[in-house]
């Protein structure tokens, strides 16, 4: 969220505080529900999202200007987090962990720039905020 986002003046942020926000989320289909919904839904909770970004970095950038919250991985955002100086605070309520999935075409198994990004990428998504969940305020 956007530093002065009227979420960063209360005393902490509940699940249902979380839940009254309005959201951009992000999926590249366009999709409007996630994971997030699932787990609110189980807290008898439901959230409002009133837009769609394609990347997590898009979606920071919506928030920058606007009162809206998008939730992502903070390994995943964290270079992107610290150019664009959003919030991040803790989910107020646990989510099942996810899965990441690399793929490539066989023939770029050996390949040693192919190898080194898969590595890159390995080494990003498993760093020491694995397992952490963040929203992104």
């Amino acid at each position: 969220m956007r530093r002065g986002h009227p979420l960063t003046r209360v005393e902490a942020v509940t699940a249902a505080r979380y839940a009254e926000a309005e959201y951009i989320t992000i999926s590249r289909r366009g999709r409007f529900d996630n994971a997030l919904d699932e787990a609110l839904a189980l807290l008898g909770l439901t959230r409002r999202v009133v837009a769609t970004a394609p990347t997590e970095g898009a979606g920071l950038e919506f928030v920058r200007e606007s009162d809206l919250l998008v939730t992502a991985p903070e390994s995943t955002t964290h270079a992107a987090a610290a150019d664009l100086g959003p919030v991040l605070l803790p989910l107020p309520f646990e989510l099942p962990s996810d899965s990441v999935y690399l793929s490539w075409h066989q023939r770029y198994d050996t390949d040693p720039a192919h190898v080194w990004l898969r590595g890159l990428a390995r080494a990003a998504l498993a760093g020491p905020t694995r397992g952490r969940n963040q929203a992104t305020r």
